[in-house]
C-alpha cells in the first residue's frame, strides 16, 4: 500500500497539534489567573452570606479573631452602602494584575489585583475600584493581610 500524506492530511495534523497546544495553554493560564477571581468572588460571597469562617479562609496568615472580626464588619459596612440591604449582591470584574516582585515596596505578595466592584439590589447600584494584594500559599491564591496595599479602594 502506498501511504502518501496529502496536503489536507498534513494540514489536519498541524491543526490538531496546534489545537491541543492551545488548549493546554488556556488551561494553564486559567488555572493561574482564574484562582484569583474565584478568591475575590468567594470573598464577597462570604460577606453577603455573613460567613465569617469563609471570610477568614480567604487570608494567608493566621490572624487573630478580633482583628478578622473587625475587618469583616468593615467590609460588611462597605457593601451596605445601599438603602435596602435585604437583597444586596456584589459583582466583581477583573481590571488588572500587577506583579510586585520588582516593586520597591513589595512585601511577600506575589501580585496585586485591581478589580471593579458593583454593589447592587433591585433598585440601585454603586460602583468602586479596589486593589487587593495576593500571594500563592499551598498552591492556591490567598489575600496578603499584612501587605502595605491591603485593601485599597480607588
Amino acid at each position: 500500500m502506498n501511504k502518501k500524506l496529502t496536503f489536507g492530511k498534513v494540514l489536519g495534523i498541524i491543526f490538531c497539534v496546534l489545537a491541543a497546544a492551545g488548549t493546554v495553554l488556556l488551561l494553564l493560564v486559567n488555572g493561574y489567573f482564574g484562582g484569583q477571581m474565584k478568591l475575590i468572588d468567594k470573598f464577597y460571597t462570604t460577606i453577603e452570606r455573613d460567613d465569617f469562617d469563609g471570610f477568614k479562609a480567604c487570608f494567608a496568615e493566621d490572624i487573630s479573631s478580633e482583628v478578622m472580626e473587625e475587618h469583616f464588619s468593615e467590609f460588611k459596612n462597605v457593601i451596605s452602602i445601599l438603602q435596602d440591604n435585604e437583597k444586596i449582591h456584589a459583582k466583581v470584574e477583573f481590571v488588572q494584575r500587577v506583579s510586585l516582585s520588582s516593586n520597591l515596596f513589595s512585601n511577600n505578595s506575589d501580585c496585586y489585583v485591581v478589580y471593579d466592584v458593583t454593589i447592587y439590589n433591585d433598585e440601585e447600584h454603586k460602583e468602586f475600584r479596589q486593589v487587593f494584594p495576593m500571594e500563592r500559599e499551598g498552591g492556591k491564591w490567598v489575600f496578603d493581610f499584612y501587605s502595605p496595599y491591603y485593601p485599597i479602594f480607588l
